[in-house]
Formats: structure tokens, sequence, C-alpha cells
């Protein structure tokens, strides 16, 4: 009897050190697995994407006959846009601000609202530019979301496909040198004006760079000001959940800078030190 107790006693002692083993084991596999990455992917507005991160995202236009529009004298096009976000941010687009810079005039996009393609996703646009001419689709133009820094493919349709690649073309860059969004059939006028008109624009031109030049500010100046400011009002973190340093710097014209956050809100720093921050009134 004494020794049925003793192998019992024995049996109840290992199965209990095995399941504290184990479950000791279970544990510390627990508390060594990875944990689940809760980091947000940032959302920026196209236009406030690096040039790096810009050549990241893809463009192909499609274009097809519109046979609902009158052809008789020439075809008349829509065209469609699929884009491919290679980036490692969500992106996004104000669908009305797609251009179609034509050597005379420019297609407004009609389509609205915002666009968002996350990261690694593609998306389609149906129809984003209507009644597109025939001489439109051969080169001597470009497409581009907002303005001319912002060029996602020139206008000539291989097999009735324009893609982003198109754009280190040498031969359809120097073909669009003189195509701009103010383009117009009048602007052939300004070469005519007379020699005593150009001396005193040259004049006035030079008096306005010399005063521009001396009141500019410095990207280092207009970043210092803009810290003093938001410290002054709350610390160092107030631009729309942001810190200064994750900030977009935009030159301006007069030596006027602009901080851009990732949600599209900038805030300004003219030449003479003002401050326009998001919702301020333009004057």
């Amino acid at each position: 009897m004494k020794k049925s107790l003793i192998l019992s006693a024995t049996m109840l002692t290992l199965l209990l050190g095995g399941c504290t083993t184990n479950s000791s084991s279970n544990q510390k596999e627990s508390s060594s697995s990875p944990k689940s990455s809760t980091r947000t992917v940032k959302t920026s507005y196209f236009q406030n994407l690096s040039n790096s991160a810009k050549r990241n995202v893809k463009f192909t236009f499609k274009l097809n006959q519109d046979d609902t529009e009158d052809n008789t004298a020439d075809p008349v096009y829509v065209v469609s846009a699929t884009i491919k976000n290679n980036t490692n941010k969500n992106i996004k687009f104000d669908q009305s601000k797609f251009i179609c810079v034509l050597p005379s005039n420019k297609i407004i996009s009609d389509k609205t609202g915002t666009l968002t393609i996350k990261a690694g996703e593609t998306k389609s646009i149906n129809q984003l530019f209507q009644k597109m001419p025939e001489q439109g689709t051969l080169g001597e133009g470009y497409i581009e979301y907002l303005n001319s820094d912002n060029k996602l493919a020139y206008t000539k349709f291989t097999h009735n496909i324009a893609s982003s690649n198109n754009l280190t073309e040498q031969k359809l860059i120097t073909q669009n040198k003189g195509t701009t969004a103010n383009s117009t059939n009048d602007d052939t006028n300004s070469s005519e004006s007379g020699s005593s008109v150009e001396n005193s624009s040259s004049s006035d031109s030079s008096s306005t760079q010399s005063t521009t030049s001396s009141t500019a500010l410095t990207e280092s100046q207009a970043r210092q000001i803009l810290k003093n400011w938001v410290d002054s009002e709350g610390g160092a973190d107030n631009f729309g959940g942001y810190s200064l340093d994750e900030l977009e710097t935009i030159k301006g014209e007069n030596g006027n800078w602009s901080f851009v956050n990732d949600d599209g809100l900038a805030w300004g720093v003219s030449s003479t030190g003002k401050i326009h921050a998001p919702g301020d009134p333009i004057q």
C-alpha cells in the first residue's frame, strides 16, 4: 500500500511539473512575440509630396473616341486615368484639379470630390477629360495636377496610351518648351513692344528685384519666425498635430515661404515676417 502511494505521489509531481513548464514556456513565447504595430500611415495631398515620392506615383492615361459627339470634322476623345501609388503614404487628390494643357487652350477635369489612394493601391478615374480634340493627342501638350510643378504626362498617346514614363523623353520636352497653362493665341504680341517700353520695363524690373532681394527672408529665418510664433501660441506641436520639422517647405514669390503639413494645411511667412495661418482671411 505504501509503495502504491509513493508511486502515485511521484506521478502527480511529474504531471504538475510538466504543466508548470508548459505554462512558463507559453508565457515566455507570448512575451517574446512581436507586438502588432499601431503606427498610422500618413495621408498627403499629391502636391505636398517630395519630388522623389511623386516619381513613385505612376499615371497612365487612356484615350477613347467619343461617338456621342459630332466627329464629322475631327474625332473627339475622352481621356481616363489610372493611378498606382507605389509610395508608403496614402495620397489624396482633388479631382477637379487635373488639367490638360494644350498650346492654345486647356481642358479642366469635370470630376469633383476627393480621391484617396492608399499605399500600394491602384485606382482609376473614368473620363477624367472630355472633348479632347485630335490635335491634342499628338504630344504637344501635357497633363498636370494643380500646376506645372506636378506634370503627370505629355499628351503623346501611343496606341491610345500616355504614361508618366514619357516625361523623360527629350523630344517631348523640347516640343513642349513653349507650352504653358496660360498659353493663348495672343501671346506672340508681347515681342512687338518698342525699345523705349523695353528699357522702361527693364529698369522697373531691376528696381523691383533690388527691393525684393533686400527684404527677402531665408528659409532658416522664416522657420525661426514661425517657430517663435507657434511657441507663443502654445507649443511646437501645434501645426495640426505635426511638428515644424515634419512640414514641407515651399519657397514662394517675393521672399515668401509656406510650410505645409501632410493634411494640406499651410502656414505662410511673408517677407516682412507676418504669419498667415490656415483659416486666416487673405489680405
